[in-house]
C-alpha cells in the first residue's frame, strides 16, 4: 500500500473513497486493518472521509433537486407547493455551486497550481541549523538539499532530503515525520535520528538515535524495516540487481541493505555517525575515496586521484572542522603513506609516486 502523507492523499485515492461512501466491502476491510496497523493516521483518515462525505451529500442534494423537477412535470394539476419547491430550489443550487468551487479548487490545486515546498539549501563548506514549524530541530551538512512539503505541521510533516541532516523530530502522533530520500523513506512520530543520502555517494544510511523509526526502502518488496536506538540501515543508493546478471545465484548477490549498529568512536562514546553535528571529522576505517567527498563538501574542493588503488586504503582518524585542509592530509598520510600537491586554485591531486 502507497504512503499517505496528507489529507489530500487519502481524498485522491479511489480506493479510499469506495471506502469513505461505504460502497465496497472489500475496501472497508482493507481499510479498517489499514487503520489498526496505523492507529497514527487516524486523524487523517477520519478528516478526509468528512469531505468526501460532505462532497457527497452536495451531489444526493442536486439529484434530489432533479428528481422533484420530474415529478412536478408530471403531475396535473401543477404542484402548487410554491414554497417547497424554492426551498429545494435554494438549497440544490447551493451544494452545486459548492460542490463546483469544490471541483475547481481540487482540479487547480492538484492540476494547475501544485503547492510549493520550502527549500533549505547548503553549500559547500556550509551547515545550517532550521527549526520547522512543528519544533523539529534539524541541522542541515554541507552540500545538502531539505524541502519541506506545503502544509507542513497542518495536513502533514513530510520531506525530501538530498545530502544529510541530523534530526531532533518534535512528537506528534496525529502526524507521522517522514524523510525520503532517492533510495529509502524514515517514518518516525517523535525521535532523533541521522540521514546521511548524498546524490554521489554509494550508500545511504539512516541512524537511529534516541524513539522508534520505521525504514522503508523504495522499489523493493521488503517489509519496512524496524530501528531500535543506535541501529543503523545502509542501503545502495541504486539497486544492486542493476549490474547483476541474472544468472547469478541469489545466494552471491548482494542484499538490498545492512542492519548494523552506530560506531563509538573514543573513550566518551560519542558516535561517527552524528560527529559532524558536533563540529568534527571522523572516520573510522573509511576509503580514502570516501574521505575525499567528506574533504570536498567541507572544505569547498576538488581531490583526485592519479592512482586508483589509493583510493580504496581505509583509514581512521579524527579532527576538528576547524582543522585546515593540510594538517588533516599530513595527518592521514602518516598511517599509510601518499603524496599531494595543488594542481589547480582549489583542485588537489592525490598519488602514490612522485610524478
Amino acid at each position: 500500500m502507497r504512503v499517505y502523507q496528507s489529507i489530500q492523499d487519502f481524498i485522491l485515492d479511489e480506493s479510499f473513497f469506495r471506502y469513505a461512501v461505504q460502497q465496497d466491502p472489500s475496501e472497508i476491510v482493507k481499510w479498517e486493518s489499514y487503520l489498526k496497523d496505523h492507529p497514527e493516521q487516524g486523524t487523517l483518515i477520519q478528516r478526509a472521509k468528512q469531505e468526501l462525505l460532505a462532497m457527497q451529500d452536495a451531489l444526493y442534494l442536486v439529484d434530489a433537486q432533479q428528481n422533484y423537477a420530474r415529478l412536478a412535470a408530471q403531475l396535473n394539476p401543477p404542484v402548487r407547493n410554491v414554497r417547497l419547491k424554492k426551498k429545494w430550489t435554494y438549497y440544490a443550487a447551493a451544494s452545486l455551486i459548492l460542490l463546483c468551487l469544490i471541483t475547481a479548487l481540487y482540479i487547480f490545486q492538484y492540476h494547475f497550481n501544485k503547492p510549493e515546498t520550502t527549500a533549505y539549501v547548503t553549500l559547500p563548506a556550509e551547515k545550517k541549523t532550521i527549526k520547522l514549524a512543528d519544533g523539529t530541530l534539524i541541522k542541515l551538512n554541507a552540500d545538502s538539499k531539505l524541502d519541506v512539503a506545503a502544509g507542513f505541521g497542518k495536513t502533514n510533516r513530510a520531506v525530501k532530503l538530498v545530502g544529510e541532516a541530523y534530526m531532533e523530530v518534535a512528537k506528534n502522533k496525529a502526524l507521522p515525520f517522514t524523510v525520503t530520500t532517492q533510495a529509502l523513506q524514515v517514518r518516525v512520530l517523535g525521535t532523533t535520528i541521522n540521514v546521511r543520502a548524498y546524490a554521489n555517494e554509494e550508500l545511504t544510511a539512516a541512524s537511529l538515535i534516541e524513539g522508534s523509526a520505521e525504514i522503508i526502502l523504495k522499489n523493493k518488496s521488503e517489509a519496512p524495516i524496524l530501528l531500535k536506538p543506535m541501529d543503523k540501515v545502509v542501503a545502495p543508493i541504486s539497486s544492486p540487481q542493476a549490474s547483476i546478471s541474472t544468472e547469478l545465484p541469489v545466494h552471491k548477490k548482494p542484499a538490498d541493505y545492512k542492519l548494523e549498529s552506530v560506531t563509538h568512536y573514543d573513550a566518551e562514546q560519542r558516535l561517527a555517525e552524528t560527529s559532524w553535528a558536533d563540529q568534527k571529522l571522523v572516520f573510522v576505517n573509511e576509503p580514502l575515496s570516501s574521505i575525499a567527498k567528506t574533504l570536498e563538501r567541507w572544505y569547498n574542493i576538488k581531490i583526485e586521484f592519479q592512482n586508483s588503488d589509493i583510493s580504496s586504503r581505509k583509514y581512521t582518524a579524527a579532527f576538528d572542522d576547524r582543522e585546515e585542509l593540510q594538517n588533516v592530509l599530513q595527518s592521514l598520510r602518516s598511517s599509510l603513506p601518499f603524496n599531494y600537491r595543488k594542481i589547480g586554485p582549489r583542485t588537489i591531486s592525490i598519488y602514490l609516486t612522485n610524478p
